[in-house]
């Protein structure tokens, strides 16, 4: 689950000066409040469609044509998530080897990243061990490993009520690698002083990381490891599309540096950003027809259909995020769609429905499974999860936000850093 980054006083703050004439402020920009929002909806719709019996699943059919349509056009919802994290992060890395900015510093970043993933998340996971999921406790150390977000690399640990929780320990072990991935960009960069030639060096190490994640993913995906291992939900095979967001953050940069000089495909998505959304619609649509097979089901895939969606999937995903992140570019019916003022506000507190969403299936329907009406526990989840979170943003979420003050003045939104011109 995506969360947001913020390390200056509010919208066009300007933050501590790196220098004689390289200077950054921090801006807020509503359309990835936006985006955020329509992935969380998605990720309650296809978990609420999948409870209801109208996705495909261990030899069930699922509901036909509707089920192609909710898999496929609400699949990239969590990859979208993770992407938003890869681009939030690491632009301010990539404003350091490209432009010369201040570096930032770990130990306020580390501070930050803790005050807004944790408390939050303890909140959920104490309501979902005592209210739902008591009997599932084996230990201390069960507990322990699912406070730290370690609860993933041990089988079992997983208890019903906290299924959606595996992708936190990939945003965590992201926050963790981050910048030690930064730095070897930076070194393999530093050869160079042109600006757009560094961005290049950087994307080159960037795809390197969307590899290795394809990589893992069809190591993951192996007959002899059978359905649903452990290994299919660690962080590796989920890199690609975090990746994604930073390689966006590279080429937003870079246009800010030298607009004049955009990099292909960047320039095309700059002069088209309505199209590029049109494009990716296109995209999605073919999909409903791959020839790899897998549509309409949540089932864990073969290794073939991994190798064919995959790349699939980050196509779209890139598509979907490049036109918000364009410097001063912004397609007026794209920023109308995301600037709906009931979508910002559920961005805001989107953190709190992803958390909660799956604990309210198991209280209103009693199992991740057998649901009697999509829509009636769709709406359920939807709403129920919405309102605990609005008390979780308001209760728990925003004054732990205020504890960040300590090492530097945060904003409220999700804010990034930009040149200061």
């Amino acid at each position: 689950m995506a969360t947001d980054i913020v390390g200056g006083s509010g919208a066009g703050t300007r933050e501590r000066d790196p220098g004689p004439s390289i200077r950054t402020k921090r801006e807020y920009f509503p359309e990835l409040q936006g985006i955020r929002a329509i992935a969380v909806l998605a990720v309650i719709t296809v978990h609420s469609a999948f409870t209801a019996g109208w996705l495909g699943h261990s030899g069930n059919p699922g509901n036909g044509f509707y089920a192609v349509l909710i898999e496929r056009f609400t699949r990239e919802s969590l990859p979208i998530l993770f992407a938003l994290s890869g681009f939030l992060l690491y632009r301010r890395f990539a404003l350091v080897t490209i432009a010369g900015a201040a570096k930032p510093d770990l130990k306020a970043y580390a501070w930050r990243r803790v005050l807004r993933i944790f408390p939050a998340y303890w909140l959920q996971v104490v309501g979902v061990l005592v209210l739902l999921s008591s009997g599932h406790i084996t230990g201390f150390w069960q507990v322990f490993r699912v406070m730290t977000m370690q609860h993933v690399y041990v089988a079992g640990d997983i208890v019903p009520g906290l299924e959606s929780t595996w992708s936190m320990a990939t945003e965590i072990a992201f926050y963790v690698t981050l910048p030690i991935m930064a730095w070897i960009g930076h070194r393999m960069a530093a050869r160079t002083a042109d600006p757009v030639a560094k961005a290049r060096r950087l994307l080159v190490g960037i795809f390197a990381i969307i590899l290795i994640g394809y990589a893992y993913s069809a190591y993951s995906h192996l007959p002899e490891l059978g359905p649903y291992p452990l290994q299919g939900n660690w962080a590796p095979g989920w890199f690609g599309y975090l990746a994604v967001g930073m390689g966006l953050a590279v080429l937003s940069v870079a246009a800010e540096v030298a607009p004049d000089r955009l990099i292909r495909p960047y320039r095309l998505i700059a002069k088209y950003p309505g199209a590029t959304w049109f494009a990716a619609l296109v995209v999605i649509l073919l999909f409903c027809f791959s020839p790899a097979g897998g549509q309409g089901t949540v089932d864990y895939p073969p290794t073939s259909v991994v190798l064919f969606d995959q790349p699939v999937d980050l196509t779209i995903v890139f598509l979907l995020l490049a036109p918000l992140t364009v410097p001063g570019v912004r397609s007026k019916v794209i920023a109308s769609v995301l600037n709906f003022r009931p979508l910002q506000f559920i961005g805001r507190v989107s953190y709190g429905m992803f958390l909660w969403h799956i604990p309210f299936i198991y209280f209103w329907n009693g199992s991740m499974f057998g649901a009697e009406s999509y829509l009636e526990i769709l709406l359920k989840v939807q709403i129920s999860s919405f309102l605990m979170a609005v008390v979780s943003y308001y209760l728990v979420e925003k004054p732990a936000l205020t504890l960040r003050n300590r090492l530097g003045k945060v904003s409220a939104e999700p804010s990034m850093p930009v040149l200061v011109r």
